[in-house]
């Protein structure tokens, strides 16, 4: 028997206002994130899983926007135009001291025995080859900078007096390579892969962030953002560590991507080794205060910063 037609008129609009309450309710659960990253290799999750759609199947709607320079990147961030972006523990513990609401939420990457980010090198054909003998020698690098504090701190490990770490000012880095490379500067502080660029050029290796734990890589957000939208960052840093563990798996595989966004020397293009990542942790205690220490004594930033104050690891997968 065929159904009255008041029944079928009430199912059919009933089911109309199901589907367009799913669609709302859809629409409503992706967030937008707009996320400040660098063209350098530790940067390489955050591409990859844009690249794989780890953020999309989360339900995000990220937006990687491309800064030439951290400075860049940290203006847009005091100036609320990210929510986040890719940095090292400098940047966010300047910004914080200085009244800016931002907190470090994870560590993507950090040197260890088998790894590094930052070298000081001696020109080609110098004769150094000990970070003690580079004792009152101008160093090009960029001064109150994670490379500033990683060279004074390789070269007062190896005993140079704090007074005894000179430094010379050269803010950008391709720059300063070619300085060091044409003999122009007696040593430089480099990061990968431009450390080994230089020495494939003849640039001689003095010392390097091998097993200093100073030299990571940190996710930082806006702390309106990480209280309104708490899940969204989590499921954003579930993403990165995806992408780092498929990075991990198959190397090989992401080289194409890694040429289209890292900064790679042309030579290196094609044989520089695919990093390797690990799981995300919150940022190391000791580091940041570490770094907290050394800019309160050049007079970088007004006061001290807390750990508490500027890392908040509890979204972390």
């Amino acid at each position: 028997m065929t159904p009255p037609r008041p029944i079928l008129i009430t199912l059919t609009v009933c089911v109309a206002c199901i589907t367009a309450t799913v669609s709302f309710a859809s629409s409503q659960a992706k967030v937008s994130i707009r996320f400040g990253a660098l063209p350098v290799l530790q940067a390489l999750p955050l591409y990859i899983a844009q690249e794989r759609g780890l953020f999309t199947k989360a339900g995000l709607d990220v937006d990687l926007i491309p800064f030439n320079t951290a400075a860049e990147k940290d203006i847009a961030l005091s100036a609320g135009k990210i929510e986040g972006c890719f940095a090292d523990l400098v940047t966010p513990i300047v910004l914080r001291a200085n009244g800016r609401k931002i907190l470090m939420v994870a560590t993507t990457y950090s040197s260890r025995g088998d790894r590094r980010m930052f070298g000081v090198l001696a020109k080609p054909g110098s004769s150094y080859r000990f970070p003690a003998e580079l004792q009152n020698v101008p160093i090009a690098l960029a001064s109150n900078s994670i490379v500033h504090y990683v060279t004074e701190t390789l070269l007062t490990t190896a005993g140079v007096p704090r007074d005894g770490v000179a430094s010379l000012e050269s803010k950008n880095i391709g720059m300063r390579m070619q300085m060091l490379l044409a003999g122009h500067v007696e040593a430089a502080a480099l990061p990968e892969p431009l450390v080994s660029a230089a020495l494939a050029q003849g640039a001689t290796l003095v010392a390097d962030d091998s097993g200093l734990e100073t030299s990571q890589t940190v996710l930082v957000f806006a702390e309106r953002f990480l209280k309104e939208q708490p899940e969204a960052v989590s499921k954003f840093l579930a993403a990165v560590d995806e992408a780092a563990a498929m990075i991990n798996a198959k190397p090989d595989e992401v080289r194409d991507a890694m040429v289209q966004h890292v900064r790679l020397p042309a030579p290196m293009k094609d044989k520089y080794p695919t990093p390797r990542f690990p799981r995300l942790k919150a940022p190391d205690k000791d580091a940041a205060l570490a770094v907290t220490r050394w800019l309160r004594a050049r007079e970088v930033i007004p006061r001290t910063v807390s750990y508490e104050e500027v890392v908040d690891g509890r979204l972390i997968p």
